[in-house]
């Protein structure tokens, strides 16, 4: 059995993806999103390993230095560049990333350790 915290963050940001299809011609332009996170991590008991809200808060430190004009960044890449930020913070251990645009379409990005 696998016992996992999961926190939720947000990030306002800009972006664009610059060689989007003729059907989404307007992703081209720069375009405002607020970006939601949600990062399950793996812990070793469920006594608090790691607190909710010291997670909570050291992750949104972390998105709080991200510049707001995150031009190329997709949900995919947001997700990856967290996943290596709780992997900085807490060490190698299964992670998961979901990221959404105005909590609707999502990526989510997996991490599993080989042990």
């Amino acid at each position: 059995m696998k016992t996992f915290i999961i926190v939720k963050n947000q990030k306002d940001g800009l972006h664009q993806w610059k060689d989007a299809p003729d059907q989404v011609a307007h992703l081209r332009s720069l375009h405002r999103h607020t970006f939601f996170f949600k990062t399950k991590i793996a812990v070793t008991h469920d006594d608090r390993e790691l607190e909710f809200f010291m997670v909570k808060d050291a992750l949104q430190a972390e998105l709080d230095k991200l510049p707001s004009n995150l031009l190329s960044s997709s949900c995919e890449q947001l997700a990856k560049a967290m996943i290596k930020v709780v992997h900085e913070l807490y060490g190698d251990r299964d992670v998961s990333c979901t990221v959404s645009e105005d909590n609707q379409n999502a990526a989510r990005v997996e991490y599993t350790t080989n042990s």
